[in-house]
Order: structure tokens, then C-alpha cells, then sequence
């Protein structure tokens, strides 16, 4: 019956990763003392089924076609903050992480000396237990240029061991980096969501959701400033004025607005941030200008309007055109407080205050297309993968005449970064909006996960036999301490809250499936941030530490 099972399958492999991909998202539902592995189910399905017979595994393209989509729009979307982040911190995290990843290069070394374990085996071993495939590829194909004169039975079998080594490291290195992070939440007793909205508020990636206060001017100390002068000190960048109501007349605030004694001002920003800040524009008072809609009125507009995606507040120039205001922006499920140089992003929900004559006008003027939200440009996407897979073929020198390449994974990342931090070319729009960016997402990160489970699958449990517990216990060994030493680290010297740790950690692991765990458990796009700020330096780090083990332990 299983032989009639497995044969069905292996001519129906379009049911068989269907079939994975379902069986893994049911079980990454079911939680066991609050702790899933997510979507990584998908992957460890794959492998059981893969496992069966080596007649199942999927065409490599995917995986691949899986990884792409998943890096790509990944890097759309964290593109932005990636680059005007990286400052002085973005430096400390990437040195931080290069560090770590150092370290347990020194202990794959050291592993590999004290058992007497061959180069090859080894250096799979490391891409596995830190989960890098693009490692794996570039020392493959080092093996391969290295060992032309060989017959091709004899080079196969030697490609065949650094694979042997990631297929038995790379599951334990997935459940290795989630356990860790698990344990040391409860360890730290760590609060992710109380966590999760104070450096979203911190970062601009949206956090706590936002209520608006009325509050009387009474303070002298700002009487007869503008509301520019006011708020040109960032200790009041946490809110915005959204309305103001002098004498019998609600205005539109604009940076040339002053304030006066007894003025009625509208603060927009989160509970906290309002009671913190309240105190210094007056006192509390029992009103709400919002629901007085005889002057003013407000309303939830889509971003849609291709000429307008990528463009600042400031550009729109909204007092001038229309005499309105943007108050609140809602990118996803979180809510940010916009400031003349936010980035308006395809999908955005804003919240705009105007004149009820010039409403239907504003709207039109953004687009208010809800439709358009779920509409992906294909030729953007295609044109912008087309070059991040370019970029990844371009071999790229090494010490010692070997070279390596971006592969798949890197290319993709590098220019979807980039273009995702213009957001537009002239006519063409980088950007996607939030939704269709998250569906493009899942997709690829269920592609790849079922179809690099069913790839390894066979191996895994043919080579586990094979080997011995040696390489597995291996592997472990080096998973975990890297994972704890950047915790460590991250925590109690350089003071990483700990959702944005997670992203780091996933990232330093270049792991989708451990950020698919990650964004499981945390609403908001911290940890897709940390992922995307040390991903490309944690990625080529590892692809050139690989090759030095490989040399070292040649020697």
C-alpha cells in the first residue's frame, strides 16, 4: 500500500507539495505549552515525506523560485529602513553579528580538528548548522573547479559529502535557533508585545495603536510660537496636531499655525506618548473637535496613485494644494505618527483632515483604489528579480584566487533593498503594497520550505546512518552557541530589545524560517527589520568563512 502511496505521488508532484504545505500549516497551529514552530512545520513535512523515497524530491526550481520571492519582496519592504538605519547602531549590530559568526567558525574548526572530521563533511556542517544554502553552493562549487580531473562518479561522491553534512545539520539548526530564542523569552520573562510596540514607536515602524486628546493652551512657555518652532525639538516628534480651534473657528494646523492662550489643539499619537506629553501644551479638557464637522472633517484614504507612491509629505505639499493634513498613516496592522519626510508606501491607509469641500478632491488625488491594493506590477517585480538574479551570477574574487557569487539569494536581497529604498524609478513603481507584498511573501516562504524539506528529505535519514550522531551532535554544538552568545551579547551588552533580537538572530542565520516563527509571534515589522539590517553582511560573512574552513582544514 505505502509502495502504491509513494509511486501516486512521485507522478503527482504538484499534489505532493500541496500536500506538504497543508499538513505543514495545520501542525504549525498547534501549540504545545504556547510554543509552535510555525510554519517552519512545513519544512520538517517536507523532510518526513522526503524521507520516504528519494523519488519524491521536487525540481530544484521550487525551492529556488520559493527563496527568490520570499528575498526579494522581504527586501522591498524593510529597503527603507534598512538604509536610513544604518548608522552608527546598524554598524554595531552588523560588526556584532560578523563577531559571532567568526567565533563559530573558530568552533566548527576546532570540532573538526578534535574528531578528526574531513574537510568537505565539515564545511557542510557549518552551512547547515547556521542554515546558509548559498554557503553550500559556493562550496560546492569550489569542490567541483577544484577537482576537474576527477571522473564524474568520484566527483559526485565528493559534492555528495559537504551535502551530507547540511542535510543532517540544517533541521537541527532551524529547531536549534527557535528553541533558543523560546527558552531565553521565558528565562528573561520578556513581555514581546510590550516590547514589540515600544521599539516599533522608537524606529517609526508603527507600534501602539493612536488616539487623539483635546488639551486647552495654557502654557506660557510656548504662547505665541509656532507650531514648526515647537516641534523642531524631537522630544515632541511623537505626536502631531492634527486640528485647532481658535475662538469659535476649527483650522487645519500647518507648521506657520500659532499658538495662543486658551487655544483647544487635537494631539494625535499613542496613550502613552499623550499622557507623557500633554502637560506641555496645557490642560486636559472635556471635548472632541474631531466629531464637529461643520468646518473640518476627516476621513481613511488608500494610497493607490502610482505618481504619488515614494513620495514624502513634504513633496505632496498638501497645505498648499488643499489645505489638509495627513495625521495618522496605517501600514499594515500598525499605525504611525507621519512626519513631513515619511515615505508614503503603496497601500498605506492614511488619515487625512480637510475641508469637507475639498474631501472627494484629496481622495482623488491619492487614489483611494482599494482593488489596486491587491494588484501586483509584474513588470517591476519581474525586471527587479531579473537583475538580483544577474547580480548573483557575477563571480566575485577571493584571497587565494577562488571566487564566490551572490547565488539566488543574495542578489535578489542586495537590489530589492536598494529598490525597495527608492520605492520608484522615474514611471516605475519598486514598491508593492503591504498586502500583496505579504501574500507574495508567504508564498515563496511555503515554496521553498516544502521543496528544500523534500530535497533533503532522503539524504537526511540515508546520511544520519551513514555518518554517525557525530556530525548531528556537531552541529547542535555550533547552532547553539552561536545563537546564545549573540543573545548574550545582544541583551545585556548592547541592550537589543528582544523582538528586534529575534530578527537580528533569524537574519544572522539568513533563516526564513525562523523569521516565518518570528513574525508568527510578533504583530509588527521589528523583527523583519532586524532581519533585513544584518541579513546581507550575515550572508556574505558565511560564504567566505566556509571557504577558509574548507582551506584550513585541507592543510
Amino acid at each position: 500500500m505505502l509502495e502504491l502511496f509513494l509511486n501516486y505521488l512521485t507522478h503527482n508532484k504538484l499534489l505532493l507539495l500541496f500536500i506538504v504545505i497543508a499538513i505543514g500549516y495545520f501542525l504549525g497551529k498547534i501549540k504545545i505549552k504556547g510554543f509552535s514552530l510555525g510554519i517552519a512545520n512545513v519544512l520538517f513535512v517536507g523532510l518526513a515525506f522526503g524521507s520516504l523515497s528519494e523519488n519524491l524530491a521536487l525540481p530544484d526550481i521550487i525551492y529556488t523560485m520559493g527563496l527568490v520571492l520570499f528575498i526579494y519582496t522581504s527586501g522591498l519592504q524593510s529597503g527603507p529602513t534598512f538604509f536610513r538605519s544604518f548608522n552608527k547602531i546598524g554598524i554595531t549590530y552588523n560588526l556584532t553579528v560578523m563577531a559571532v559568526l567568526i567565533f563559530s567558525s573558530l568552533i566548527t574548526i576546532f570540532i573538526g580538528k578534535y574528531f578528526s572530521i574531513e574537510s568537505s563533511l565539515l564545511s557542510g556542517v557549518f552551512c547547515g548548522s547556521l542554515t546558509n544554502t548559498p554557503a553550500l553552493a559556493s562550496i560546492l562549487d569550489t569542490i567541483k573547479q577544484s577537482n576537474l580531473s576527477l571522473s564524474q562518479v568520484e566527483l559526485d561522491q565528493l559534492v555528495g559529502k559537504p551535502i551530507a553534512g547540511y542535510s543532517i545539520t540544517y533541521p537541527a539548526g532551524v529547531i536549534g535557533v527557535i528553541f533558543s530564542m523560546y527558552i531565553f523569552r521565558i528565562i528573561f520573562n520578556i513581555n514581546l508585545e510590550k516590547e514589540s510596540i515600544i521599539i516599533a514607536n522608537k524606529l517609526g515602524l508603527g507600534g501602539e495603536d493612536l488616539n487623539n486628546k483635546d488639551i486647552r493652551i495654557t502654557n506660557i512657555n510656548i504662547i505665541g510660537k509656532s507650531i514648526a518652532d515647537i516641534f523642531s525639538n524631537n522630544a515632541y516628534s511623537e505626536v502631531i496636531v492634527s486640528r485647532i480651534k481658535k475662538k469659535d473657528m476649527i483650522q487645519i494646523v500647518n507648521g506657520k499655525t500659532i499658538l495662543e492662550l486658551n487655544d483647544i489643539i487635537t494631539l494625535v499619537g499613542s496613550s502613552s506618548n499623550l499622557i507623557k506629553l500633554k502637560s506641555y501644551f496645557g490642560e486636559d479638557i472635556i471635548s472632541d473637535l474631531s466629531t464637529d464637522r461643520a468646518f473640518l472633517d476627516f476621513r481613511r484614504i488608500f494610497v493607490s496613485n502610482k505618481k504619488i507612491i515614494g513620495l514624502s509629505i513634504r513633496e505632496l505639499d498638501l497645505h498648499q494644494k488643499f489645505n489638509a493634513t495627513i495625521t495618522r498613516v496605517k501600514r499594515g496592522d500598525s499605525e504611525i505618527i507621519p512626519t513631513m519626510d515619511t515615505i508614503l508606501e503603496s497601500g498605506d491607509r492614511i488619515r487625512v483632515v480637510a475641508s469637507r469641500d475639498d474631501m472627494d478632491k484629496v481622495s482623488k488625488f491619492f487614489g483611494d483604489s482599494y482593488q489596486s491594493l491587491s494588484e501586483i506590477d509584474y513588470i517591476s517585480i519581474s525586471l527587479g528579480i531579473a537583475l538580483g538574479l544577474l547580480l548573483g551570477e557575477i563571480p566575485i574574487p577571493l584571497p587565494g584566487g577562488a571566487t564566490f557569487k551572490l547565488g539566488a539569494a543574495g542578489g535578489p536581497l542586495l537590489v530589492s533593498l536598494v529598490l525597495g529604498y527608492f520605492e520608484r524609478t522615474g514611471n516605475l513603481v519598486w514598491g508593492m503594497s503591504y498586502n500583496a507584498n505579504l501574500t507574495v511573501r508567504q508564498l515563496g516562504v511555503v515554496l521553498f520550505l516544502a521543496g528544500i524539506g523534500l530535497k533533503a528529505g532522503f539524504s537526511f535519514g540515508e546520511n544520519l546512518s551513514k555518518y554517525g550522531l557525530i556530525l548531528l551532535v556537531s552541529g547542535i554544538s555550533i547552532t547553539i552557541c552561536n545563537t546564545v552568545l549573540m543573545i548574550l551579547i545582544g541583551r545585556f551588552i548592547l541592550k537589543i530589545p528582544y523582538p528586534l533580537l529575534m530578527g537580528i538572530i533569524s537574519g544572522m542565520h539568513t533563516q526564513p524560517a525562523c523569521i516565518a516563527y518570528v513574525n508568527g509571534e510578533i504583530k509588527n515589522s521589528v523583527p523583519n527589520f532586524g532581519y533585513s539590517l544584518v541579513f546581507p553582511v550575515s550572508m556574505i560573512t558565511k560564504i567566505i568563512l566556509v571557504q577558509i574552513i574548507f582551506t584550513i582544514m585541507k592543510i
